[in-house]
């Protein structure tokens, strides 16, 4: 039997901060809603590995959108619910766009089928990500890179960094919300996320 999550509320102050991208706003609402979260997407995701990825994804994304909550068309679980759901399902949509890791592309290859306007923007991402890697600790930047730029697992970034996989999974956890605030980084990140 599932557990049953009960229904709180966040103060309508906070819900404005949150709406505005506050950063204590955005924990007040994570602290306060992320059983719930959690748990919706515990319904979608079998495995521990990937219910932790989308659930990591799921407050991006939340964190990306919450400018567009609006109190009086409704409360903010049933948003979040809505959110976390919406997103789930485009996670296990791409599931089938992923290309083959196991192919490799040759130098250019990737780049020959690109517009201009792409370029452009994967050059601005890249320079945001620079820019904040550059900002972190050296502990910082190699949980930042191995996690969230090359994507490993926690158990090779405990190996590669000699941390163990609990304080890799802190540090993943605690730069995804300075990314999520920092602006270069987030602007870098809308332009390359519209379709």
């Amino acid at each position: 039997m599932a557990a049953v999550v009960p229904a709180v509320r966040v103060d309508r102050e906070t819900e404005e901060r949150f709406r505005m991208g506050e950063r204590d706003a955005f924990a007040a609402v994570y602290d306060m809603h992320a059983p719930a979260v959690q748990a919706l997407v515990g319904r979608y995701f079998g495995r521990a590995f990937e219910r932790e990825e989308a659930v990591q994804e799921v407050w991006l994304q939340i964190h990306r959108v919450a400018g567009s909550f609006d109190a009086s068309r409704g409360e903010l679980l049933p948003w979040l619910r809505a959110v976390a759901s919406n997103r789930c399902k485009e996670l296990l949509r791409a599931r089938g766009r992923r290309p083959d890791a196991r192919v490799e592309l040759g130098d250019g290859e990737a780049d020959e089928c690109a517009s201009p306007e792409d370029v452009a923007r994967a050059t601005r991402l890249r320079e945001a990500v620079t820019r904040f890697e550059g900002a972190l600790s050296p502990a910082e930047a190699a949980v930042f890179r191995l996690s969230l730029v090359e994507e490993r697992t926690l158990d090779e970034i405990a190996r590669a960094t000699g941390m163990s996989a609990r304080r890799c999974k802190y540090l993943r956890k605690k730069l995804l919300v300075r990314a999520a605030t920092d602006p270069a980084l987030r602007a870098a990140l809308g332009e390359v996320a519209e379709p």
